[in-house]
């Protein structure tokens, strides 16, 4: 080979190496920069990345700016700073706006605000949002008392509903607004970190893995008061941790159904979906993962298909969005395949993260009436 060949193919080869390692840099800061925001304790806070193009007359429609959820099928809250509504049927779209039926309109609404649509269609106490009376009350826990609604009910079995990563009881409104008319006591709980909620010693967010723990001492702590048994009703996370509690040989004789909207039921699966989202290679997934672990001790393995599906010996009733942006949602169907016995798959086209109800409310309400029927 020519001097000068052999120079070039050094210089080749040095040039590839230095570009990898500047990959693998950015790679490695960009992973520890996503472990850290996603260990860092978070609470979701109303988002508006829309604009409000026009509002109709009587405020009976809106036009909105194309973006999140503008165009998502179903009945959900519009939200903005000092107020919100309901919107309803897209009655026309085009490449920059979507115009949706408007209800239900509490403040002023305007052309030119920010506005966002959100999956939850209540806000407030159970007093406040659906009229229901309910008691405040604290959950004794590993690391102190818990604050939980506790609204009453004719029944002997409670249902206990479990938000998801970073949210708050008002989550789980929707569940009380169906739970209570049944005649369930429902006990909607907070877990370490929540507002009000003792926090974990290093203040960090396990990812459900410690959080867990919470969710079987409020199964105890129903018991205690006069439950003959539970439905644990979890969301995303809480779907997650729910089946981690039904698991457990301490709560297992306790738990008698479980019904779960838009489970995380793989933290490893839900990372290389996110990462395929933004084009990212799945080993910057595997390497947020491994940092999560390293900067909070949690196993999220805990969190897999495989350990969530084995042991399974409670009726389960399992909702999901095919449109979910947030949870691949390929991994609820082969959950459900996997124990067609126990497992009932309700899928909700086009409805994005737990926004079944909201995309599709009657399929909703009827699979919930048929599967909470067993327990009453």
């Amino acid at each position: 080979m020519p001097l000068g060949a052999g120079r070039a193919v050094r210089r080749a080869v040095m040039a590839v190496a230095a570009m990898v390692l500047l990959i693998g840099a950015g790679a490695t800061g960009l992973a520890w920069y996503t472990a850290v925001r996603l260990t860092d304790v978070q609470h979701v806070r109303p988002a508006y990345p829309l604009r409000v193009v026009a509002v109709g007359p009587g405020q009976r429609y809106v036009v909105l700016s194309r973006g999140p959820d503008a165009a998502e099928p179903g009945t959900f809250r519009l939200s903005w700073p000092g107020g919100q509504g309901l919107v309803s049927t897209v009655t026309a779209a085009s490449a920059s706006s979507v115009t949706r039926r408007l209800s239900s309109v509490h403040g002023r609404l305007s052309a030119g605000q920010a506005a966002g649509v959100q999956p939850d269609p209540y806000t407030g106490n159970p007093w406040q949002a659906l009229h229901v009376r309910y008691r405040d009350v604290g959950v004794p826990g590993q690391l102190g008392p818990m604050p939980a609604w506790y609204v009453p009910g004719r029944l002997g079995t409670w249902a206990v509903v479990v938000h998801g990563l970073g949210g708050s009881r008002q989550d789980d409104l929707p569940a009380i607004s169906l739970l209570h008319p049944l005649g369930f006591p429902v006990l909607a709980i907070t877990y370490r970190n929540d507002i009000g909620a003792p926090a974990s010693r290093d203040h960090l967010s396990h990812l459900g893995t410690t959080e867990w723990h919470d969710v079987g001492r409020a199964v105890t702590y129903a018991v205690d008061h006069g439950a003959k048994g539970v439905v644990l009703y979890g969301y995303s996370l809480g779907g997650a941790m729910s089946l981690v509690t039904a698991h457990d040989p301490a709560y297992a004789p306790y738990v008698r159904g479980i019904v779960m909207d838009s489970p995380l039921l793989s933290w490893g699966g839900t990372l290389d979906f996110q990462a395929g989202r933004v084009h990212l290679p799945g080993f910057v997934a595997t390497l947020v993962a491994e940092m999560a672990t390293w900067r909070t001790g949690a196993d999220l393995s805990m969190f897999s298909e495989h350990a969530l599906q084995q042991d399974l010996s409670v009726p389960a009733l399992l909702y999901q969005g095919t449109a979910d942006r947030v949870v691949p949602a390929y991994l609820a169907g082969r959950f459900a395949r996997a124990d067609r016995r126990l497992v009932t798959y309700v899928p909700v086209r086009g409805a994005d993260h737990v926004s079944e109800l909201g995309a599709d409310p009657a399929l909703y309400r009827s699979a919930l009436l048929r599967f909470m029927r067993r327990f009453r």
